[in-house]
């Protein structure tokens, strides 16, 4: 029986993102195993839909090159131990630490998918950009394919060096399953006292949560009645986690009504008349694409990864980076103009099934590792 290794992040991650191809791959007879830092809530949620799960020392936060050799150490020794035939590593430290870990121990194939680039590309500090870069480079020599969620991001690794072209392959983000995301009824724009903006993410400064606090304020200025939900959890493992501090300002003033992480996202998208996204960079934000399969309108900044769910104009709006401005006056269309709702969430559910279904994933997913036949 042929075994493969999933490691992502944290068991939230791997319980959310990477569930669907642990299951088609459990559907074909092989092993699966996966890990990840646990601490969130959803190792067991891992194991009990039927697979092993093995907790990493993954510190997302730390940049202790002690903490980064010892999960080197514990990545070697875990593949040692199980010898899978292939591991398949997501997020920027198992990517890395993984690599050489599983070239060292005689991994037989390694594929990688790029999630995204993260806080070490955003940052203002040269020296972790440069030092990420080099760690990329070296690390991704060894493995067999590189999977990217947006063309940008596949480019610039090309173009800096850090991969070589062939080994690359494109798919749409992690995909959604567009039957358990599907259109419900509990929301019309009958009236503009029915508009409900939600954002929904990690609580980080690069998703934009300033910008779309921001843009509420200037919304609420001239009709109050508009209603502003965030929804996320404060990962403190990130150095841009959103302060708790700002989180009860925001609360208090009455601006937004701030929601922590749930299990189930999908009552409150079904709740929602426009999801926004105002992030600096993503490799394709989730959760865009599960609004969008719910049929709800979008707005979200003409970054890497955004604009490639959002047809400007079609099925939501894409407003600059950084621009609390441009995205209140996006916001004010679909105030102004409650029809836009409907139309806009009915074109965007046609693109993702036709574009980002899950299965288009897990079957790009199957054929790198070389199990055959249709999901």
């Amino acid at each position: 029986m042929k075994k493969i290794l999933i490691i992502s992040r944290c068991s939230w991650t791997l319980y959310n993102f990477r569930l669907g191809i642990m299951r088609a791959l459990k559907d074909k007879g092989v092993k699966v195993i996966g890990a990840g830092a646990s601490g969130d809530g959803f190792e067991q949620r891992v194991r009990d839909a039927g697979f092993v799960f093995i907790d990493l020392p993954i510190n997302k936060k730390s940049i202790n090159p002690l903490s980064d050799i010892y999960l080197f150490f514990k990545l070697f020794v875990l593949f040692k131990k199980e010898k899978p035939d292939i591991v398949h590593l997501f997020t920027i430290k198992p990517v890395i630490y993984g690599n050489f870990a599983a070239k060292w121990a005689g991994v037989p194939k390694i594929i990688v998918t790029i999630t995204g680039l993260g806080h070490a590309f955003l940052t203002d500090k040269g020296w972790l950009r440069a030092t990420v870069q080099r760690l990329y480079k070296n690390a991704l020599k060894h493995c067999q394919t590189v999977f990217f969620q947006n063309n940008d991001d596949r480019t610039l690794f090309i173009q800096n060096g850090l991969v070589s072209s062939e080994k690359t392959a494109l798919v749409p983000g992690s995909g959604v399953n567009t039957t358990q995301f599907s259109p419900r009824n509990a929301s019309s724009c009958q009236n503009k006292n029915t508009i409900n903006f939600l954002m929904f993410c990690r609580l980080l400064r690069e998703k934009g949560v300033y910008e779309y606090v921001e843009a509420a304020k200037r919304i609420k200025e001239k009709h109050p009645e508009v209603t502003f939900t965030l929804l996320g959890g404060r990962d403190i493992r990130n150095p841009s986690v959103v302060p708790e501090t700002d989180i009860l300002d925001w609360e208090k003033s009455g601006i937004i009504q701030c929601l922590d992480e749930v299990v189930d996202v999908r009552d409150h998208i079904a709740q929602a008349n426009v999801v926004v996204l105002p992030s600096y960079r993503e490799g394709t934000p989730r959760s865009l694409l599960e609004a969008a399969a719910m049929g709800k309108a979008l707005i979200t900044t003409d970054a890497v990864g955004c604009r490639e769910v959002v047809d400007d104009g079609i099925n939501g709006f894409l407003v600059p980076v950084r621009d609390s401005q441009a995205l209140a006056a996006a916001m004010a269309k679909f105030v102004n103009d409650v029809q836009l709702c409907q139309a806009m969430g009915l074109a965007g559910r046609k693109k993702i099934c036709a574009e980002f279904d899950e299965r288009i994933v897990i079957q790009k997913t199957l054929e790198a590792y070389g199990v055959g036949g249709k999901t």
